[in-house]
Formats: structure tokens, C-alpha cells, sequence
């Protein structure tokens, strides 16, 4: 067994890194907002103009959203979307166009504990963070390049964690995601800042006649969701991967469908074991849509992924239609009778070994109504496929997971709207594991990393076992919007009944709330978001056992939040 390398320390210290990513920041506010107030295009035939890189996420995709709310906009596309897919063709008459991404920066600070959710590559811990996402594309006949790298840093405070017992785990993986509960979902990612320079959105793709084939990095998002989706999500950084997707909606009599099909490779976080043998996996998935035409405000989707383990990168191609050609079903029990028992009174029921491999599979589906200024929708999952109909109809909730939200905006004066959202996801264990064996979402019995990538989950960025309630209210003006949240998330729920000896006495449960708002400032959209999480019982501790232990807590935390985007 070999061990991983320790990681470094860092050149700069605390204080400088701070001066220079506010510099950053602040420069990037200054370059955006100049650029695109007096910058157009360049005067040579090809050359590029400045525009937005639509991240997953940004302010720029919920306007998006909330257009086609209000029938402004389209929905092709939207439920399987990532930052090149929703890029337009460059304009320019020339055999090489170009252009530059304005700057985007996300900057947030958390006082008392982490509180990162769908920021891909960016840690927010405790103490300030940011991103800054910036770049260019590049045009020549069906080739296309997006080179976005992103710079993060995280101040990285200390705070208080709970050390595993395992000699072979790190010191800051999380002590309860061992064994049948395996993931790579470190409590802090080292105890130094952090500054690192990624890969980020970058895509290189060749289009022809209606399909879109490539390699990239960048983040993606299935499913309806606006908090929360359960298959694949723009939590953690994106993964290297291939892809082939349509180019645009495939249109016939009855609908249009959409569809991508991909393979990449997933890695440990340094933060995670001292195992250096195992730190790939292979991820092989395809999700698809359909707009029937009798409906053109609904659609409904499917969406698969298999991932498994590797002894190294070069596999991963080998693993490319998994997602198609592996449909294992767990084995049922056998008894197994202690030898000299005849009667077999003492005999147990022995569960087979899982293959090493997992899958998560899930439909959803969302309807917009323009007419009546909203939405409805839902994703439905399943760590395990049912192995018949009557199986699907005896236990339907076997290893169910699910999301149902709404969004509702009317028009109250001029172009200002009042708007609504709230949203439900559930993935914490089904009571079928009185009978059967449970997998829950995101860990593994056999792949020790469990469905991560460098230490966060891909799916739903509430986590293995979790469950979230979440409410939102705006008014939404033409230069500003302002708004109030609530919600509430109850934390890696599985592993607290799976705990031997209820070493930890009481449900991790964070209930939060507070304001949201944005303005335009030139031509850069400036967006802020502050509030406060009370967390009980931290880390599974509960203050009426222990009144006076050290480790008996509840928590305040206090959160900001600043988004900059062009326009």
C-alpha cells in the first residue's frame, strides 16, 4: 500500500492572497463593466467582441428561467444544459471568429462553518472564497474551443471537526462515510488557504450535421431542479470527460427530443484516504428529453449514469457504454447454516458482494404554463433499477429519491413581477431496508469514494442522505430585484441510524433564512445574497446529553454571498 504525497504549503500567506484576490475581483467588476459599456466589436473582419460565458447557475440562467416563465424564451435545451450548450454561434464573416469572456466572480464568507452549495470547484469554508471564471472561444468552420479556467481561493479557517478513527483515512475525512456508507466527502479540505487554478468550463468540440462530439471540463446540470438535482449538478468541479450531444432539438410530428451521451473520469480529493491505487473511477451516463408537440411547455426526461471502479485513467474509455450495457441487480440472500447444524436453527441470512460498480437512474419532468406565469416539477430516482414489474409495484420507494418544486411570477406594474419558488428533495433511506439491503445516494459499500468528484458530491448539493425544504420570495424590477429565503436541510440523516451504539445522539439539522437582492451597475449584474444558519446538534452532537462536553454544540453561522456577471 503506498501513500499519497503530503500536500505543500502554501507561498503566499493569508494576507496577501486576500489583497489579491479583492484586486481581482475589483478589476474584473472594472473590466466588465467598461468593456461592455463601450465596447462593441473589434474593426477586423472575424475578430471577437466581448461577451458572457452562461454558467450553470449564474444570474444570467435564472433570467433565462424566469423568461420562459413568462413565455420570452424557449425551453429547448434547458434541462440538459452546460456553459458550451447554451453559447450561440459567433458572428463574423471570417474562416476564424473569436471572442472574450468577461470576468465572472463569485465571492462569498462564512463565519462559523462551511456553507458551499452548486459552486463547482470553489470550497466556501469557513473564513472568505472566491471564484473568478474567465477566458475566450474560438470558431473555425465545425471546430469550436472554450478555454474557461477558474481561480479559487478559500481562506480555509479552522473549526471543529471530528477526526476518523481509521489509520488509512485522512484527518479531515468525515468519520461515518466508512464501510457500507463509503464517500469522499472530507469535513474540510486541509487546514491551509487555498489557491488553485483549474481547468474550469473548457470544452473542444466538432459539430456536423446535428451532433455535437468532444472532451471537456465543464459543469452540467439534469433535471428540473433550481436547488437540487439528484443525477448530476454543478456541486463539484467538473469532471474530464467525452461527450456526444444533439446540436439542437430533433424535431418531428409528435415532439422534439434532446439527448447526450458521455464518459469521464472521476478523482479523489486529496482529503480522503492514504490509498494512492484507487483514486479513479470511471462515470458513464446519458440523459434524454422529449417536448411532445401537443404540450410544448412540457417536458419530460430520463436520465442514467454507472460509475465504477479502475486501476487507472486509461480504463475509462473502456467503460464508455456502461450506462447501456450494465443492468445488474443485486442478488437476493442465501442462508447460510454454521457447520454441525443440522437443524439449522442458527442458520443467518448472507447478503452477496456487490459488483464494483453503482448506478443512480431517475425521470423527471417540468411543465411551464406562460399563460398563468408558472411552473411545476419533479425528478423521481433510484439507486437500484427494479428487477420486475411486480417488484416496481410491491415496493415502488425501494431506494426512491425525489425533488417536486414551483415557480410562480405575475406582473404587478409595468415590468416588475412578484416571485415565488420553493422546492423538496428527500434522498434519505427507504424503510425497504427492514427486508432488503438499502444503498443510499452517493455511497458505496465498494467503490470507497462513492459518487464524488475531488471531495464533492455531483449530485444534489445536500449530500448522501439527506433531506431539504427551501422557499424563496422576490420583486423582480428592471434594474433590480429584492427578495427574502428560508430553508431547512437535515444533514447525512442515513449514517446517524447507522451508527452502532448511537454514538451520536441527535438529528444534524441546519434551518436558515435571510435577504437576497441585485442590481445592475453599467452593464455588470451585481448580485448579493446574506443570511443566517442556525445548525443544531453539529456533527450529530446534542447539547441536552452532554450539557458541558466539549464537543456538545449548536451553532450559529452567518453567510454572504457576491455574484458579478456581464449582462
Amino acid at each position: 500500500m503506498s501513500s499519497k504525497p503530503t500536500i505543500s504549503s502554501m507561498s503566499l500567506k493569508t494576507t496577501e492572497v486576500r489583497r489579491r484576490i479583492h484586486a481581482l475581483g475589483f478589476a474584473a467588476l472594472l473590466c466588465s463593466a467598461s468593456a461592455l459599456h463601450g465596447q462593441t466589436r473589434d474593426t477586423l473582419p472575424g475578430s471577437g467582441i466581448l461577451t458572457r460565458l452562461p454558467l450553470v447557475g449564474s444570474p444570467a440562467e435564472d433570467r433565462a428561467r424566469l423568461g420562459q416563465l413568462l413565455g420570452r424564451g424557449t425551453t429547448d435545451g434547458f434541462l440538459i444544459r452546460s456553459p458550451s450548450s447554451r453559447l450561440g454561434a459567433l458572428e463574423g464573416s471570417g474562416p476564424v471568429r473569436w471572442s472574450l469572456f468577461a470576468p465572472q466572480v463569485d465571492a462569498g464568507w462564512n463565519s462559523t462553518l462551511p456553507f458551499s452549495l452548486n459552486q463547482g470547484a470553489l470550497w466556501s469554508g469557513k473564513g472568505s472564497s472566491a471564484q473568478v471564471t474567465l477566458g475566450g472561444r474560438v470558431e473555425a468552420g465545425p471546430v469550436s474551443l472554450v478555454l474557461a479556467p477558474q481561480l479559487t481561493y478559500a481562506e480555509n479557517q479552522d473549526f471543529q471537526t471530528i477526526a476518523p478513527g481509521d489509520l488509512g483515512m485522512s484527518a479531515f475525512a468525515a468519520p461515518w462515510y466508512v464501510g457500507r456508507h463509503s464517500a469522499d466527502v472530507p469535513l474540510r479540505f486541509g487546514n491551509r488557504p487555498l489557491v488553485l487554478l483549474h481547468p474550469g468550463q473548457s470544452t473542444l468540440a466538432y459539430t456536423t450535421h446535428r451532433v455535437v462530439a468532444g472532451v471537456s471540463t465543464e459543469s452540467q446540470w439534469w433535471g428540473p431542479g433550481i436547488r437540487n438535482a439528484i443525477v448530476m449538478s454543478s456541486n463539484a468541479e467538473g469532471f474530464p470527460h467525452f461527450f456526444l450531444r444533439t446540436e439542437s432539438p430533433v424535431r418531428t410530428r409528435f415532439g422534439a427530443l434532446e439527448g447526450k451521451l458521455i464518459v469521464g473520469g472521476l478523482s479523489e480529493s486529496l482529503f480522503f484516504d492514504t490509498v494512492s491505487t484507487n483514486d479513479v473511477r470511471s462515470l458513464s451516463g446519458f440523459v434524454a428529453t422529449f417536448r411532445p408537440a401537443a404540450a410544448p411547455g412540457m417536458t419530460v426526461g430520463v436520465s442514467r449514469v454507472v460509475y465504477a471502479a479502475v486501476d487507472r485513467a486509461g480504463q475509462v474509455p473502456t467503460h464508455a457504454f456502461d450506462v447501456l450495457t450494465r443492468w445488474d441487480h443485486p442478488q437476493p440472500p442465501v442462508r447460510a447454516v454454521a457447520p454441525g447444524d443440522s437443524t439449522g436453527r442458527d442458520s443467518v441470512l448472507v447478503w452477496p458482494d456487490a459488483p464494483q460498480r453503482e448506478q443512480l437512474f431517475s425521470v423527471f419532468g417540468r411543465w411551464v404554463l406562460p399563460a398563468d406565469g408558472v411552473e411545476v416539477y419533479a425528478e423521481w430516482a433510484r439507486t437500484e433499477l427494479p428487477s420486475s414489474l411486480v417488484d416496481m409495484l410491491n415496493q415502488p420507494n425501494h431506494t426512491q429519491g425525489y425533488t417536486l418544486g414551483l415557480q410562480w411570477a405575475k406582473p404587478v406594474r409595468r415590468d416588475d413581477l412578484l416571485r415565488l419558488q420553493t422546492e423538496v428533495t428527500y434522498l434519505e433511506e427507504s424503510t425497504t431496508f427492514n427486508n432488503r439491503p438499502v444503498q443510499g445516494y452517493y455511497v458505496s459499500a465498494t467503490i470507497p469514494q462513492g459518487y464524488t468528484n475531488r471531495g464533492k458530491v455531483i449530485g444534489a448539493a445536500i449530500g448522501p442522505g439527506a433531506s431539504s425544504q427551501w422557499i424563496a420570495g422576490d420583486y423582480v424590477a428592471r434594474g433590480w430585484q429584492l427578495g427574502v429565503f428560508g430553508g431547512r436541510v437535515r444533514w447525512n440523516d442515513d449514517v446517524y441510524y447507522d451508527k452502532p451504539g448511537r454514538s451520536y445522539v441527535a438529528h444534524d439539522v441546519s434551518v436558515f433564512g435571510g435577504v437576497r437582492g441585485g442590481v445592475r451597475v453599467w452593464r455588470v449584474d451585481a448580485e448579493v445574497e446574506y443570511g443566517g444558519e442556525r445548525r443544531y446538534n453539529y456533527l450529530f452532537q446534542n447539547p441536552e446529553v452532554e450539557p458541558d462536553g466539549k464537543f456538545a454544540v449548536d451553532k450559529w453561522n452567518r453567510s454572504l454571498r457576491l455574484v458579478l456577471s456581464p449582462r
